[in-house]
């Protein structure tokens, strides 16, 4: 931050509100039918964020059917993040999330760093989607659950997890049965019905959506449903409906392999080195199963090559560039040689980038010959940097913490509840149900402890990502006795936290169970039936592939169906689209990006390699893409800088090969 910055962050801190900022929202909202309710964002939202300043948080009311808007309501919570311009433009970016069952409204940092690209000109919304999250409270599963997590803290997450799974669906429906909840309308027509109703209530006319994952989906609907005011769309990692997506994830696995090895096979010196490089690595997946290489670091078999291709990008965010090795390496482990797979293991490939330190910039300049006094340069400017760096991360941690206080104050609050929250949102924002298990096996089996700063460090640091465990550390670290105290009151008396993040998986189940396995559209053997047709996978993968999504498919079995007229005819539209899709997207095939838009008539079509689930995550160039085009939806797009992503391919002797886009 800038001395300028920090002044304006202060004063904003510590001054009286705008009394006419967020002034028709403060007073009940735009639209009398759908009447909005503010509340305290959701912490941290400093440095960056000051609630009730740059960012105002809240739920919207709308009908529970919108095709019988005087019966129940439901509450629809969002973030508004005011764009940074003092003359924004009308029409804001809605982002609608993935999942479903992975909510966005408690992550106010983290969902506004994907979309700040986007924020200089226009306002940026979030919501959570119904029977999601914040969105979705009455229907918390408290007595199911509370009933199953004994032996999930008794056995271990990896024994109790599959039964858990298929327990807490049915009891959880048997609770919301009890409940009088009508989950049939926790779908996607009646979520595509939220959006106009939420833009209307926070003053919006028009608007742009912003789609990713299951949000491409939702966006779908709403383009299908064509309510007033969308000026353009942006869907980012494709789930049309009109796909049988669920009996055709096996080729979100094939398609990376495919098409980032189709430029090698284009090419005339790549394909000559590696002829039909593509059906070899494929075939390599069978021949390593029925006979591993031995690596230095132990046998390299089929799991190893799946690794090593497959988590190229996670849903973590972490992309790993090792598609210029692979056709060598599927070459060497043909003939029985680790060498590229090897240096994999060992982290010597893909290779890091260079991060120069205080030493090593001091020993590039005393190796270049200078001068004593030129050095005595040298040591000041290295002085100054690294003070320059100390600044910035006190800074920062100083107004985390008087914003901290500050909202404490004014909420009557102390840090330990603050603590508890930031807990919970790190233990929903983790990846998977194992993971999330794991975590409320551990926090569960605190209520028996003692009260202990370094029990809440421990439980951070063994399960958390490193930037996520050293602010709950911080924060840990600052607790009084008292707060401490209190902080295990709340572990032994509310357990929410891991209550919504099992609850994830079952708000997922909600909508695929319900919309996509009407009518056999998804089934075990209509999967088993296309991979074999497709011929890509050779038996071993097909039949592992079918057992990964075995359960899902047996949890589905579990829910009732409701089937939709025209859910799985496709779609069309006249609005503005743009389809953005990662060549390495391992969740939604890539391919599935042009499927979505057949039948929209002023739809483009952006493939980004080296880019996985959601394009913007990995890549500079998609950013840049998406903002031109909210800008301009309808003008030219330049898109040459997709073809400086694509990378080199490492021939035999060891050169790196340009390859065509």
């Amino acid at each position: 931050m800038s001395p300028d910055q920090i002044f304006a962050l202060i004063a904003a801190l510590t001054t009286e509100p705008d009394p006419q900022a967020f002034a028709t929202l403060k007073a009940g909202g735009a639209d009398p039918r759908y009447p909005v309710t503010l509340t305290p964002c959701a912490r941290p939202v400093a440095p960056t964020e000051i609630d009730g300043r740059t960012v105002i948080c809240g739920r919207v009311e709308v009908p529970y059917d919108h095709r019988a808007p005087e019966g129940k309501r439901i509450q629809i919570a969002f973030n508004l993040y005011k764009a940074r311009s003092l003359s924004p433009e009308p029409d804001p970016v809605l982002y609608l999330h993935g999942g479903p069952g992975d909510g966005t409204v408690s992550r106010v940092g983290r969902t506004i760093g994907f979309f700040e690209h986007l924020r200089g000109r226009r306002d940026v919304i979030a919501i959570d989607e119904r029977g999601v999250d914040s969105s979705a409270p009455e229907m918390d599963c408290y007595e199911t659950l509370g009933a199953q997590l004994g032996p999930v803290v008794e056995l271990g997450v990896d024994a109790a997890a599959p039964t858990l799974e298929q327990e807490f669906i049915t009891g959880c429906l048997a609770e919301l049965d009890a409940k009088g909840i009508d989950y049939s309308l926790i779908n996607t027509e009646q979520n595509a019905m939220d959006v106009p109703a939420v833009l209307s209530a926070l003053g919006y006319d028009s608007y742009n959506l912003y789609g990713i994952s299951y949000g491409t989906k939702l966006t779908m609907e709403i383009l299908r449903q064509d309510p007033p005011g969308i000026r353009s769309a942006i869907i980012d990692g494709n789930a049309p409906p009109w796909l049988p997506l669920y009996s055709m994830f096996w080729q979100s696995h094939s398609d990376p392999i495919r098409v980032s090895l189709e430029p090698c096979e284009r090419d005339p010196v790549c394909n000559a080195a590696y002829p039909d490089i593509i059906a070899r690595t494929f075939q390599l997946f069978e021949t390593l199963d029925a006979e591993p290489v031995q690596g230095k670091m132990g046998p390299i078999d089929v799991n190893v090559l799946y690794d090593i291709i497959n988590n190229r990008v996670t849903l973590a965010g972490t992309y790993s560039a090792m598609t210029p090795y692979i056709p060598l390496m599927v070459t060497q482990l043909e003939q029985g040689d680790p060498t590229i797979a090897d240096q994999w293991a060992s982290g010597e490939l893909p290779p890091k980038p260079s991060t120069a330190t205080a030493e090593t910039l001091r020993s590039a300049a005393e190796a270049a010959g200078l001068s004593d006094a030129e050095m005595a340069q040298v040591d000041a400017m290295l002085a100054a940097a690294e003070h320059i760096r100390l600044a910035e991360t006190t800074v920062a941690r100083a107004a985390q913490v008087l914003e901290t206080d500050l909202d404490a104050d004014a909420r009557r609050t102390d840090l330990a509840e603050i603590f508890d929250a930031r807990l919970g949102a790190a233990i929903r924002a983790l990846p998977g149900l194992t993971d999330r298990l794991a975590v409320g096996r551990d926090y569960l089996a605190l209520r028996y402890a003692a009260p202990s700063t370094q029990a809440l460090v421990t439980l951070a640091e063994t399960h958390f990502s490193t930037e996520t465990a050293s602010d709950l550390s911080a924060l840990a670290t600052q607790l009084s006795p008292a707060g401490l105290a209190r902080v295990f009151d709340l572990i032994r008396v509310d357990n929410q936290a891991t209550i919504d993040a099992v609850e994830g998986s079952f708000q997922t189940y909600l909508y695929a169970c319900q919309e996509d396995f009407s009518d056999g559209w998804n089934s075990m053997d209509k999967f088993k039936a296309l991979i074999a047709a497709e011929g890509s996978w050779g038996p071993v993968l097909q039949e592992g592939m079918a057992q990964g999504v075995a359960a899902f498919h047996a949890a589905c079995a579990l829910f009732p169906k409701h089937p939709r007229d025209n859910w799985t005819s496709q779609g069309r539209t006249d609005v503005p689209v743009l389809s953005m899709n990662g060549e390495l997207d391992n969740q939604t095939a890539v391919t599935w990006g042009a499927l979505a838009v057949a039948g929209f008539s002023r739809a483009r079509l952006v493939v980004v390699p080296e880019s996985g689930h959601g394009t913007i995550r990995y890549s500079q160039c998609a950013k840049d893409n998406t903002a031109a085009y909210i800008e301009d939806p309808t003008g030219d797009l330049d898109t040459s800088c997709v073809r400086d992503l694509r990378l080199p391919v490492m021939l035999p002797d060891g050169s790196l090969h340009p390859l065509p886009y």
